[in-house]
């Protein structure tokens, strides 16, 4: 899932896409270029940023499966 271009808008504050590239590096998001040259963010990245840290991944607790606590 992807912003669309108004809630991209909403975040970065700006119209032109150029704008918008230079607010996301300016605040460390990761984006790709779509093949018309405007910015896409993941929602995943976005929330990673709104919530703190990185996006929670759940892994799979390997010591519990081999009956060892680490």
């Amino acid at each position: 899932m992807f912003l669309t271009a108004e809630e991209r808008e909403t975040l970065t504050g700006y119209k032109r896409w150029s704008a918008q590239m230079r607010w996301l590096q300016r605040h460390g998001y990761k984006y790709t270029m779509s093949g018309l040259g405007e910015p896409v963010v993941a929602v995943a990245e976005m929330t990673r940023h709104m919530v703190g840290g990185h996006a929670a991944r759940q892994e799979p607790k390997f010591e519990a499966l081999n009956g060892t606590q680490a």
